[in-house]
């Protein structure tokens, strides 16, 4: 092949670098053109792994099998007869103790035992032996003489150009080009090394192509991370779904200790051994380290030394210390069993950490806040409802999960001395600390007006001029119904309003008629009131005429048997909104077994994801499904303050819901 032969196919040669996607393609690539080259019987590839082994040969010509492995060997580490005239060449040479396995002192003879020295006729080494050297030095190429008997000298093989090819951050390898007498060394030389700059930058682009596909690879796991560790706000499940994430995708094995009252604690672990981690745990030895890392970082020193992975049952070990806010909450100690090469960057398992503590303080924030919340909530709600001889009631409170804020629903049962029962049902607009207050506020005026005989249009009266006075941007919409029986009960009476209850009647304390807290999303918290039992009778079988008002807020719904659930009337204008209050009134009878409900707008406007409100049509369906049950009142409630958070899904509002039942048979 002439010079200009040679450059085509040269040209070839790095018009293929591109299409290269692994190191095993190289070979087809680069070592047939070296056989094209006048006097090149062969070329021979040798690759090198961790040990100083030969990983790979590649040949292209005589095939490099069977005895001619150890050959090559002892032509890559013999001493070179002449140096070949290379080309100019952007090889860097790395470590030069990375070298080849041993060669024999004859071409066809086994590997030598003995060490290798400085003299003419270096004897080569073991291929372990960490003073093992190369006769030449990367990037240059050798003539070895081939002489004696044997396959290769009978083939026309009269010498072997050698060149060594070092990468930083690959494994070194070796090329060989077998020449007979009429080959050109210089020119044989000088085209290796030009094939080992080609085999050099295929190699840098592969491992740039690596590094971005794990920085892919990481960018991806993180998102993931965040993604599965924002999921949900309940630190506990949080600190379960970290280690769940990084095992086995980061490493083998990942501790959570996060802290409690200034101590680590562990909180989570897993391992992709499980037996190999309960056992670890159980060693009162690696238990000791773990607490005594754990608590080091929090302090903010970091104790890992080389024994610990042993003492952890572990090839390496990493620890990261988790940081929120400007706090320290604890500890992430990470358990490696891979290749030290397939450990994740520092940089990287920093950034799960901090991810991790992000998310474990986002729960823990948000548990705090929430029953904060709850406790605000609860005071803002009456902690009984009253004992009534004649009517049961019941109400449930569910807090929205949409907002972290306290609600301004609200609700409250009045029994005044001339045997009226005032329920009083309101809603404030907004959310927060300003409209908690508002709502204790317009609760406990309504509840003390009524009390004092004031009637409900009188009582909404003051509290709509209040609302103007303090120039309030919110508005309040209210309802009052007004339960009178039809044959008045005596203030004196057993039971009836105003006397004491008596030791385990319905309404004390112990009595299923004190309520609970307000109630989470799924779990709608409740008063009841059951009546009075132990007057049965014509109390149990009056009528009792219920006079509503309301002042903008949605109408009550009426249960009665034998008939469905129906809707009553509302109407007014909130308060807060015109100087002088504009309500909307209606009157009805309710007889024994009868209820009324009332309710505020979050039970009504719960919206499903194709934005139907739940008063629509699931509502109803819900109500007359209770009544046909002959469900109680709090089972009434409660049934259907859930049905309507499930409708809602994440989109259900604060929900009070208040119901009053008259006593005794619908057929009484």
């Amino acid at each position: 092949m002439t010079d200009g032969g040679w450059a085509g196919t040269l040209h070839g040669l790095w018009r293929s670098v591109a299409g290269i996607g692994a190191r095993d393609e190289l070979a087809d690539l680069v070592l047939p053109p070296l056989c094209t080259l006048p006097g090149v019987i062969a070329a021979w590839g040798l690759r090198y792994g961790v040990d100083r082994r030969v990983s790979a040969y590649r040949w292209a010509g005589v095939p490099l099998v069977g005895p001619l492995r150890p050959l090559a060997c002892s032509l890559a580490a013999a001493p070179p007869t002449s140096t070949a005239p290379p080309a100019t060449s952007s090889l860097s040479p790395t470590s030069p103790t990375a070298g080849p396995s041993p060669t024999p002192t004859s071409p066809t003879a086994g590997p030598s035992p003995t060490s290798p020295t400085t003299g003419p006729s270096p004897t080569p080494t073991s291929p372990t032996d960490p003073a093992f050297h190369r006769p030449a030095p990367p990037g240059v190429p050798a003539v070895v003489d081939v002489t004696g008997p044997g396959a290769l000298t009978e083939a026309g093989v009269v010498a072997a150009v050698v060149l060594h090819l070092d990468v930083a951050g690959e494994w070194p390898g070796t090329f060989i080009a077998l020449v007979d007498a009429t080959a050109d060394t210089a020119f044989v030389g000088e085209s290796l090394t030009q094939v080992a700059d080609v085999t050099a930058e295929v190699l840098r682009r592969l491992a740039a192509r690596r590094v971005e596909q794990q920085q892919h690879t990481r960018d991806a796991l993180l998102a993931e991370a965040s993604l599965q560790m924002d999921a949900v706000l309940d630190s506990t499940q949080t600190m379960h779904r970290v280690p769940r994430m990084a095992v086995p995708a980061i490493a083998e094995g990942c501790l959570v200790f996060v802290c409690e009252d200034g101590d680590p604690e562990l909180r989570s672990a897993v391992h992709v051994d499980m037996r190999r981690l309960s056992a670890l745990l159980n060693d009162p030895a690696a238990a000791t380290r773990l607490a005594a890392l754990a608590k080091a970082a929090v302090a903010g020193e970091i104790l890992l030394d080389e024994h610990d992975a042993a003492v952890l049952d572990s090839r390496s070990v990493d620890l990261q210390v988790l940081r929120a806010r400007g706090r320290v909450i604890g500890v992430l100690i990470f358990l490696f069993d891979r290749d030290p090469n397939h450990i994740p960057p520092s940089s990287f398992l920093r950034d799960i950490a901090s991810r991790a503590a992000l998310a474990i303080d986002n729960g823990t924030l948000y548990e705090q806040r929430r029953h904060d919340v709850m406790t605000m909530q609860q005071h803002l709600l009456p902690t009984r409802l009253p004992v009534v001889p004649g009517l049961q009631m019941a109400a449930s409170y569910t807090v929205g999960d949409r907002v972290l804020e306290v609600g301004g629903d609200f609700y409250d049962v009045v029994s005044r001395d001339d045997g009226t029962t005032a329920a009083l049902i309101g809603d404030v607009c907004g959310r927060g600390v300003d409209a908690a207050a508002l709502t204790g506020m317009a609760r406990h005026t309504l509840a003390a007006l009524v009390a004092e005989r004031v009637t409900p249009a009188r009582a909404m009266s003051r509290l709509n001029s209040r609302l103007r006075l303090d120039g309030s941007w919110r508005f309040v919409t209210a309802g009052a119904a007004m339960f009178r029986p039809v044959t008045p009960i005596s203030p004196s009476a057993p039971g009836s309003p105003g006397s004491p209850a008596s030791p385990g009647s319905p309404g004390s304390p112990a009595s299923p008629g004190s309520p609970t807290s307000p109630g989470s999303p799924t779990s709608p918290g409740s008063s009841t009131s059951p009546g009075s039992p132990a007057s049965p009778g014509a109390r149990g079988s009056q009528d009792f005429v219920v006079e509503w008002l309301s002042a903008g807020h949605p109408a009550p719904v009426v249960l009665q048997a034998g008939r469905p659930a129906r809707r009553g009337r509302g109407g007014g204008v909130p308060l807060g909104v015109l100087p002088r209050p504009r309500f909307g009134r209606s009157r009805l009878t309710l007889s024994p077994g009868d209820t009324l409900i009332i309710f505020t707008d979050g039970l009504t406007e719960s919206r499903d994801e194709r934005d139907r409100m739940f008063e629509d049509d699931a509502m109803w369906t819900a109500l007359n499904r209770l009544r046909e049950a002959d469900a109680p009142v709090e089972t009434l409630v409660n049934e259907l303050s859930t049905a309507a958070v499930k409708f809602g899904g994440t989109k259900a509002d604060d929900i009070a819901v208040l119901a009053i039942r008259v006593e005794g048979s619908p057929h009484d």
